[in-house]
């Protein structure tokens, strides 16, 4: 456990912005290899209301340091001593976080949408208390971990951090990636983790209860003495393994689908007549929460079909006819829906990885198709990591927010999409059509030449 009282000075050193400007200054030469330049030396420092948007800070020492309401967004702390630092009520949004030491930081009600804090430390530490004057505290240095209750912390790559004992109550990690993180015995009461991914987490005697994990993926979770009451898991990805275990005895899950699998010959040749008849006979297929995983469902007719939180995971699905569908945290993992229609579906959050759309139609539907209303294809906050988009026509389509990380997307028509906050690290786009396309914050694009 790491100390940062010993050696604390008894009063916090209020830093001007002249001054500010002038050690950022420094540290960026001392970064860029200047023998004579200082690096940054901010500890147990007081840079309360700051301005340090977009700074480079990496590597500099921010032990203990006052950032209340500091404004940081963009900036870069890779690698930065944080150590008992205080954040609380800052802006951090998109800020580059990959390996700081967050020991005991506080980033109460912090804003860290879209940071990448991979790998981070956020371990327990002793800190050293300093009231609103700055002055140390006559009560001692406090024990904790990391603190991110209230915290923002939606769409961040938490991948690897290191957050045991955390306490995050009421966070939101909404579309966040926690794979592979630490989270033991953390404190995540009612914490909004919509979507989020938590593959391989650590989730051992943490307190989950009240949270919202909704079309959360915890696949290779470990969650012994883990406490899930009402936390809701509708749509979650679960190991069956997991499914009986106790401490998921209290959790909310979607109910069972309205349809038995021997059903299914039948509600299809309903819903087939009622798209042929526009809605005159038969009846449309609500067959939401349904599993069709594994299933040869190649060349079905779902227009319109209610299909939320059905689970597709490696179901033949090619040259199928979804329009219009709603499969909102559908599951679709290594789905094969080669040349598949999906033209104004909407698959909000869909758990999509590893599935083949090669040469699939998912354009927006334009006002002019005849007897079709218009609507977007909608793959907002999806996860496509390492789909294949081969050829695939996106036009049109909403991606904001999709995790389209190692996607295959060669020769895929993404005129006029909507790729804002997307993420592409290791996508393929060589070919693709990107005329128009909204590129807003779109992290790790390489476009090629």
């Amino acid at each position: 456990m790491g100390d940062f009282s010993r050696g604390a000075p008894t009063h916090l050193t209020k830093v001007g912005a002249e001054k500010l400007r002038d050690i950022l200054r420094e540290h960026e030469a001392h970064l860029a290899g200047k023998t004579d330049a200082r690096p940054a030396a901010l500890a147990f420092t007081d840079l309360s209301d700051a301005d340090l948007t977009g700074a480079n800070l990496t590597l500099a020492d921010l032990t203990g340091a006052r950032l209340h309401r500091a404004r940081l967004d963009g900036s870069r702390l890779s690698m930065s001593k944080c150590g008992g630092a205080d954040f609380r009520n800052a802006t951090l949004d998109g800020a580059d976080l990959r390996w700081a030491d967050l020991r005991g930081a506080c980033l109460r009600a912090a804003g860290l949408n879209d940071a990448n804090m991979a790998e981070s430390n956020g371990a327990e530490a002793l800190t050293p208390v300093y009231d609103a004057e700055g002055r140390m505290s006559d009560g001692g240095p406090t024990k904790r971990a990391i603190d991110l209750s209230g915290a923002s912390v939606q769409r961040a790559d938490l991948s690897g951090a290191q957050l045991p004992l955390a306490f995050a109550l009421h966070a939101d990690f909404a579309d966040a990636n926690l794979g592979d993180s630490n989270l033991a015995g953390a404190d995540l009461r009612k914490a909004q983790m919509m979507s989020a991914r938590l593959e391989g987490a650590d989730l051992q005697n943490t307190d989950l209860s009240g949270a919202t994990l909704t079309g959360a993926s915890l696949t290779g979770a470990q969650i012994s003495g883990a406490n899930f009451t009402g936390t809701d898991l509708r749509g979650a990805i679960i190991d069956a393994s997991l499914r009986s275990r106790p401490e998921l005895a209290a959790a909310i899950f979607a109910a069972a689908s309205r349809h038995a699998p021997e059903d299914l010959g039948e509600v299809l040749r309903q819903h087939e007549l009622w798209v042929r008849s526009e809605g005159r006979q038969g009846q449309r297929a609500d067959l939401s929460d349904f599993d069709f995983s594994g299933r040869d469902l190649r060349g079905v007719n779902l227009m319109g079909a209610l299909l939320e939180r059905a689970c597709f995971s490696q179901a033949l699905l090619g040259q199928a006819n979804l329009a219009l569908a709603r499969m909102n945290f559908a599951d679709l993992r290594n789905a094969e829906l080669v040349k598949s229609n999906l033209r104004g579906a909407s698959l909000t959050r869909a758990m999509m990885d590893g599935a083949n759309l090669s040469y699939a139609n998912l354009a927006a539907i334009k006002d002019d198709a005849p007897n079709i209303r218009a609507a977007r294809t909608n793959l907002g906050a999806a996860k496509l990591k390492k789909a294949v988009l081969v050829g695939a026509n996106l036009s049109g389509a909403s991606l904001v927010a999709a995790d389209l990380r190692e996607a295959d997307l060669r020769e895929a028509n993404l005129t006029g999409a909507d790729l804002t906050d997307g993420r592409f690290d290791g996508a393929n786009l060589l070919g693709a059509q990107m005329t128009n396309a909204r590129l807003d914050r779109a992290r790790d694009l390489l476009l090629p030449n």
